[in-house]
């Protein structure tokens, strides 16, 4: 009985093996039915910027700071350029003064204290002796006493508000200040020092090669095999162009496979954003890459 009980498993084993291995067969057959490919090659490739904008005014007024020049290295944060702010500048200073001065709250607590001790001398008087204080002389004490509370919660409400004033006027300061939004390279400067702005006039412009997005295409069957997220690798593509550096191959992540067909020209547009490590790709240079498929892209339907 033993030995049947043995064999009985060992057969149930050796089955449930040989039905992973035929799953696993018809898996790899499917993939190979549908044509998944180890890399997707992706055609007329661009190296474009992603950072880059041009800076401008909140407000009106008149340039105060010398801007920096074309080619100047910025940093993210640093102000790059500044409106005559001397108005704004008395005001936040005013507000603050008054925001700290806490003059009227002390003055509303020992007037409490005291209205609250001369109510408490009535009260006791007439405990030992009834109508020392006629009840219309207490009636005034009490409403007092109360008010006292009240205008506590008045000054300390009025000192609330000194402090949201002064960041009003903190924030409204910092609208005559333009900052970099990013290490970068200041590649244009349209206003600089004593000339008038107006809000959203264009000052200078910034932009930043240390991250690119790589802008191609692919066929419209290997769309189905590429995913946000996929591992490309991308290098210049530069021809009989004695460039440095041009077979250095960098890495990076598609970003973005477009939800739309072209069936006229068979195509779909990927875009990649490309580490740019010494600053290798340049924008309006062409590119060659080349796309990872990730497994799960493996079958069109499974989950």
């Amino acid at each position: 009985m033993k030995h049947l009980t043995a064999w009985a498993y060992g057969s149930v084993g050796a089955a449930v093996v040989a039905l992973l291995i035929f799953v696993a067969a018809s898996d790899q057959s499917v993939e190979a039915q549908q044509g998944k490919p180890d890399v997707v090659a992706a055609y007329d490739c661009t190296i474009q910027l992603i950072d880059v904008v041009t800076l401008a005014a909140e407000r009106p007024g008149i340039l105060e700071n010398d801007t920096p020049e074309e080619g100047t290295f910025v940093e993210a944060g640093q102000v790059v350029a500044g409106l005559k702010d001397d108005v704004a500048q008395a005001t936040y200073d005013k507000e603050l003064e008054k925001s700290t001065n806490d003059v009227h709250v002390r003055y509303a607590v020992k007037s409490s204290e005291f209205a609250d001790a001369d109510l408490a001398m009535s009260v006791k008087a007439n405990s030992k002796v009834i109508g020392t204080v006629p009840e219309a002389e207490l009636a005034k004490q009490q409403l007092a006493a109360e008010k006292a509370t009240l205008q506590i919660e008045q000054a300390q409400f009025e000192q609330r508000v000194a402090q949201l004033t002064v960041r009003e006027s903190l924030k409204a300061l910092k609208t005559y200040k333009v900052t970099a939004p990013f290490n970068g390279v200041v590649s244009k400067v349209y206003q600089r020092k004593g000339e008038a702005v107006q809000q959203g006039t264009p000052i200078l412009e910034v932009l930043s090669i240390d991250r690119v997005k790589v802008e191609g295409y692919i066929s419209i069957p290997d769309a189905f095999h590429v995913k946000t997220g996929d591992t490309v690798q991308v290098q210049l593509d530069a021809g009989d162009l004695d460039i440095p550096f041009k077979n250095k191959v960098l890495s990076g992540k598609v970003k973005m496979v477009d939800t739309t067909f072209s069936p006229i020209i068979g195509s779909v547009k990927v875009i990649a954003e490309i580490p740019n490590l010494d600053r290798i790709l340049r924008p309006g240079l062409n590119a060659k890459m080349v796309i990872k498929p990730s497994p799960a892209n493996t079958a069109i339907g499974r989950r």
